[in-house]
């Protein structure tokens, strides 16, 4: 113990673990986040009879990163890591706990081992649906670490909907009194690139780069409040969901207001999800799929093909890019996932070209389906100052 150099991270992690279920380390290059949880985890295991996760996309992630630490931080106990790592199960053992490093890239491998703390490194390369099967099986605390680079689930699912059981603790360079100074002088080099500095150096929440919507804010409103709506489905079921998107226009601004989207979800159980929300109003759909629009119309929808057509992609998105803002009432959080995260492509060299990705941009096209009547003969400078 007496070698320990705990930094300020280090100490409100260890408050935070009193009164919180996930503790949330958001920041930037060298600000101990990682280095900070290693520390606490081990002294945990030291202390307590405890099953402890650590988990990474790939071993590789894991080799790359808290491997790596992991010997330094056991030296500062004065422990040799060798002499407690297994390589056969990947794993530290101590005398009455154990810390497992595991790597999880498909939801399978989610299941099944139950654990009392988690530790979710770099939670930003991991899917959701593979972090929820993980923490439904944590009997006591979790803990995530990240740089930020765009906003994903844990702002959208645990701050957002669990921020009672929550914290988020923010940290930088600055918060590691322990850096080299040649570090910081390389680190402060790059000020002037204002996305990497954002992100590396405040450890705030940075933009994705070639994102196709950079007019997107979540915001709550009333969502009853409008004249008129319009209304848009995109066919799926088993690879990709069933979604619908309900949106308003009013002045230059778009607001998304609700939506449904859902895997394996048959056209007799959306049919009367989507009239609840829509009643006697129309909803465009994607043309593609005659037989749902035809049974649709059978059990009373207004449900009309989109024309789609040539080109009608790139000026949908033209369109939806140019309204001042698209408000996104917080009960869409999927239309706040494609929105914020659709970019797009990158060339052979990484280079960005004006061509959208073809993934998870199904409320997207929704969306472009329900506003098809303005795309093309109205423009946002004739839509600015009326109500529509």
């Amino acid at each position: 113990m007496n070698y320990l150099k705990l930094s300020k991270v280090f100490e409100k992690i260890a408050q935070a673990y009193k009164n919180y279920r996930y503790i949330i380390n958001q920041g930037g290059t060298s600000s101990t986040k990682t280095f900070s949880s290693l520390q606490f985890l081990v002294l945990l295991a030291i202390k307590h009879s405890f099953e402890i996760d650590i988990v990474g996309l790939t071993q590789g992630h894991l080799k790359a990163g808290v491997l790596l630490d992991m010997p330094k931080v056991m030296a500062q106990f004065g422990l040799n890591f060798y002499n407690f790592f297994s390589k056969t199960d990947k794993s530290l053992c101590f005398p009455a706990s154990k810390i497992n490093f595991i790597s999880v890239d498909t939801i399978g491998k989610a299941h099944g081992g139950r654990r009392d703390i988690l530790y979710l490194n770099e939670a930003n390369h991991l899917n959701y649906k593979i972090a929820q099967q993980l923490i439904i099986r944590t009997r006591e605390k979790i803990l995530i670490d990240f740089n930020p680079t765009s906003r994903f689930w844990v702002h959208t699912e645990i701050l957002e909907n669990e921020k009672e059981n929550a914290i988020l603790i923010k940290s930088t360079y600055k918060d590691n009194p322990f850096l080299e100074k040649e570090i910081i002088k390389t680190l402060e080099s790059r000020m002037k690139d204002e996305n990497f500095w954002r992100v590396y150096g405040l450890g705030e929440i940075g933009v994705l780069e070639g994102r196709v919507f950079n007019n997107v804010e979540p915001k709550d409103f009333d969502k009853n409040s409008f004249e008129r709506y319009y209304n848009g489905i995109d066919w799926g079921f088993s690879t990709d969901p069933f979604a619908f998107i309900r949106c308003a226009v009013e002045n230059d601004k778009l607001y998304i207001t609700d939506e449904i989207y859902s895997v394996n979800l048959l056209n007799k159980d959306s049919i009367p999800l989507v009239k609840n929300i829509i009643g006697n109003e129309f909803v465009t759909c994607d043309s593609a799929e005659p037989k749902s629009i035809s049974e649709y119309k059978s059990e009373g929808v207004n449900a009309i093909p989109a024309k789609k057509g040539k080109g009608s992609i790139e000026s949908g998105i033209k369109f939806l890019q140019s309204f001042n803002k698209i408000y996104i009432h917080p009960t869409c959080k999927n239309a706040q996932r494609e929105l914020f995260n659709y970019c797009f492509k990158k060339d052979a060299c990484g280079i960005t070209v004006p061509v959208p990705q073809e993934t998870d941009n199904h409320l997207i096209d929704a969306l472009r389906y329900a506003l098809e009547d303005l795309i093309g003969k109205e423009t946002i400078k004739i839509i600015k100052g009326l109500r529509i």
